[in-house]
């Protein structure tokens, strides 16, 4: 073979065989706290993601965790909110604080030389906040007006309306922001959630990068930092659908709609989790997926259509999403239901399997593709209390389903009857 031949051949493709997982370190912070750490020295960086479970399950009125979360940065201790954005562009470093469903999230990302000085404000902000009522009202002001800018789009719409229909408008999951609800918020009560639910016993820690003893040292003195308190769980259950209606038409937008049909699942503990997302895979998780590859690719119907489970704490859901051209509505949702009842009925191919378990490997490979991206699928499996040495054993469990275990799932959970179907569109006279 010339040179020439040899380097215009392209390389053999391979089955990936392994996915090879980080190491982590675990252990208790002297307050108790656990900590995960992934080290990757000489690289510069450390990222730290505080995690509390303080979100809206915990909330004594609806909004309060977000509001909370929010108004985090926005002055603590010695430091105003300007200070903080100054110290934070002289070291070089970012930090976010963010709400979800069950979580209050503290990340940052600090260059090495400058991580004591980090952390000792980040220990600063997340036990000594101002809460100040000025800060407050403009930060009220600022999300009514950005949600009625969200009310005018129909994808935010379809969402808000299906969540709501599948929970309830009273339940954690389930209520959506209001303009009313901001006024039921005060800042005793904001001080009352940061007391009572960002203490060490609600926190869990994930450190990433280029990390020594003695840097875990300084993080031990973070959590020090940490307010204690006892950790508090509330537990919800959707209440009986009783004669709710199934579908629900909205109106929004003036040349497309947007669709959301869903149904109530699970979280990520469930004994049938693993199989019910290989099925969300198979059906619209990828850009090969069946609703892909027939609504968009072979008719042209929609730019772009998934399927994707939202698994929290206490509850989860599956969710088939899309937008379409209002001519194109009832054959695309005709569509949807057929490739539904197909996995329900037909038994898939070994190829298609194969393609499937293609896709998945190849996202687990960028799951543990370096420290960084490692941490976060190690947060992952800790928020969900599921033991990191069973990593290994769901990586392979989840590669290991056949045609007729794939129909099963999709039996027990693709029924139509069992699904909600919102439309937000234009609707005519």
């Amino acid at each position: 073979m010339s040179q020439l031949d040899y380097l215009s051949k392209p390389p053999e493709i391979l089955p990936i065989r392994k996915i090879i997982t980080p190491e982590v370190i675990n252990y208790h912070s002297e307050q108790d706290v656990p900590v995960y750490e992934i080290r990757k020295e000489g690289c510069g960086i450390v990222t730290i993601e505080l995690v509390f479970n303080a979100g809206r399950p915990l909330e004594s009125t609806k909004l309060v965790s977000g509001v909370c979360a929010a108004l985090l940065r926005e002055g603590a201790g010695s430091y105003s909110s300007e200070v903080i954005s100054e110290e934070l562009d002289f070291m070089g470093a970012t930090l976010s604080i963010q709400s979800s469903m069950d979580f209050i999230t503290v990340k940052g990302v600090c260059l090495k030389q400058h991580l004591a000085k980090f952390l000792d404000m980040v220990g600063v902000i997340i036990s000594e906040p101002h809460f100040k009522k000025e800060e407050w009202l403009l930060h009220k002001k600022k999300s009514i007006e950005r949600l009625k800018v969200q009310l005018a789009k129909t994808d935010i719409l379809s969402y808000r309306a299906v969540t709501e229909a599948m929970y309830g408008s009273d339940h954690p999951y389930g209520y959506n922001s209001a303009p009313e609800y901001y006024d039921l918020v005060t800042v005793d009560l904001l001080h009352d959630h940061h007391q009572q639910h960002i203490v060490a016993d609600n926190c869990q820690v994930f450190v990433a990068g280029d990390i020594s003893d003695i840097d875990r040292k300084k993080i031990d003195q973070l959590c020090l930092n940490i307010l204690k308190g006892e950790r508090q769980d509330r537990h919800y259950t959707t209440p009986s659908v009783g004669s709710a209606p199934r579908q629900i038409s909205l109106s929004g937008g003036t040349h497309q709609s947007s669709i959301r049909i869903a149904r109530k699942a699970f979280n990520r503990k469930h004994k049938d989790f693993i199989g019910l997302n290989y099925v969300c895979n198979l059906l619209g998780g990828y850009f090969g997926s069946r609703l892909v590859s027939e609504l968009r690719e072979n008719k042209g119907l929609t730019y772009g259509i998934y399927s994707s489970m939202d698994s929290h704490l206490h509850d989860g859901d599956f969710m088939i999403s899309t937008e379409v051209a209002n001519e194109n509505l009832s054959e695309t949702l005709d569509g949807i239901y057929q490739e539904m009842e197909r996995l329900r009925s037909d038994l898939v191919s070994d190829e298609e399997l194969e393609l499937v378990n293609n896709y998945m490997m190849g996202n687990y490979l960028n799951l543990f593709d370096g420290p960084f991206n490692s941490i976060r699928a190690i947060k992952s499996l800790a928020l969900s209390s599921i033991p990191l040495d069973e990593l290994d054993t769901l990586i392979k469990s989840s590669l290991s389903f056949d045609a007729n275990q794939i129909r099963d799932i999709a039996i027990k959970y693709l029924d139509r009857n069992d699904f909600w179907e919102v439309i937000v569109g234009h609707h005519k006279e």
